[in-house]
């Protein structure tokens, strides 16, 4: 026997499947609702505890919402009115039951507002109107932007904050999800770089300069630059003529400053060049090429990203003997799972217990004399 609780929420449940079909114009209504539990075992009881609040909630009595069929049927002796059938007539008892009715007004007028101003967007809308109804309060200022990347031609020469939109100067930055689908879906298919996604880079729009950051560990090294350390562009960078013997690439700033003297060596913080990591480096292939990142999934992940551009690039202090070293500095983390194809068996064995047990160990955590003694290690 169906309670009135599970029929709200099969009613519910329905709902954007139900404006789906309507914005298609498909027939819904009189919409029937599954009620065929059992009731073997149920005594007379237990069925009117039951029977009495789905009548009382019923059209028959509030003037909307679902309407009941009813059956008579001999349970413990006595006749019993059980529902045959319950169903929604009209889609207006069906918002009146679910307590939907300001949210299908919602999702109407926004799917209304967004495909008069952009018609090839009519069914894309049509299979998307829980994006509709989350998106609504924004979708004036969306249309904006969305015009305006659709009546201006890439590259755009100004950054985000800078484009003559007018709405406020963090949204296209607040909201880059939710014009993405839109985006994607209106521009002519040349004008997105589909393997950005970064929405500047995905659209065309001005970034800022990246710079790279090389300290220098070996003080040997300063005659060829001069500086002990110094920030390049990414492709200023790739113009120095040296040849290190290693390079650290290293996620964390203090730990970049902090990190120790080595021969024939620099470091990299790794905040901004892992932003730009598939641009080719020469010096960088011919180099031993460490990275050193959080124990934890986008540590690792970054370390899948470099070894597609630089395949013999090593990890360091990214093994168990360092996290169990300093595992009591280690914090709960959520892991996507992500399939890391670049990762030896050491690694990949780590990075799954990491996620197993939904630890990161930062790499702050990590001493100085152990940092020493590991690097003392790599030089024999």
């Amino acid at each position: 026997m169906i309670t009135l609780k599970e029929l709200f929420q099969k009613s519910d449940k329905q709902f954007f499947k139900i404006v789906k079909a309507i914005l298609n114009g498909e027939v819904v209504f009189p919409l029937s609702i599954s009620a065929n539990k059992s009731i073997s075992g149920t005594n007379f009881s237990e069925l009117k505890a039951a029977i009495v609040p789905l009548y009382q909630q019923s059209k028959e009595v509030k003037g909307k919402g679902y309407s009941v069929e009813w059956t008579l049927k001999t349970i413990d002796g006595t006749k019993q009115k059980l529902p045959a059938k319950i169903y929604f007539e009209t889609l207006d008892d069906y918002l009146f039951y679910t307590n939907r009715i300001a949210d299908y007004s919602v999702i109407e007028k926004a799917f209304h507002l967004l495909t008069e101003s952009f018609p090839a967007l009519t069914q894309w809308a049509k299979d998307n109107s829980p994006f509709l109804l989350h998106q609504a309060s924004n979708m004036q200022d969306l249309i904006k932007v969305c015009r305006y990347f659709y009546q201006n031609n890439p590259p755009h020469n100004l950054y985000l904050r800078e484009l003559p939109i007018e709405v406020h100067s963090k949204f296209i930055e607040d909201n880059t999800a939710a014009l993405k689908k839109l985006l994607d879906n209106i521009l002519p298919q040349d004008w997105i770089n589909k393997s950005e996604t970064d929405f500047s880079g995905r659209y065309l729009v001005k970034k800022p300069t990246v710079y790279a950051q090389i300290r220098l560990l070996d003080d040997s090294l300063k005659h060829i630059i001069g500086f002990d350390e110094l920030a390049l562009t990414i492709d200023d960078s790739a113009l120095l003529n040296w040849q290190p013997e290693k390079v650290f690439i290293i996620e964390n700033k203090a730990c970049f400053l902090s990190f120790p003297k080595v021969k024939n060596s620099v470091a990299i913080f790794g905040e901004g060049f892992k932003s730009r990591v598939s641009k080719h480096i020469p010096w960088l292939t011919n180099t031993q090429l460490y990275c050193w990142f959080d124990l934890d999934a986008a540590g690792f992940e970054m370390l899948n990203i470099i070894r597609q551009y630089y395949p013999s690039s090593m990890s360091l202090l990214m093994d168990e003997k360092t996290y169990h070293q300093f595992s009591q500095f280690s914090v709960t983390s959520t892991y996507r799972k992500l399939q890391l194809e670049k990762l030896n068996d050491d690694e990949l064995k780590l990075y799954s217990f990491l996620q197993t047990n939904s630890k990161r160990l930062e790499q702050e955590r990590i001493t100085n004399s152990y940092i020493l003694e590991r690097l003392r290690l790599i030089s024999q």
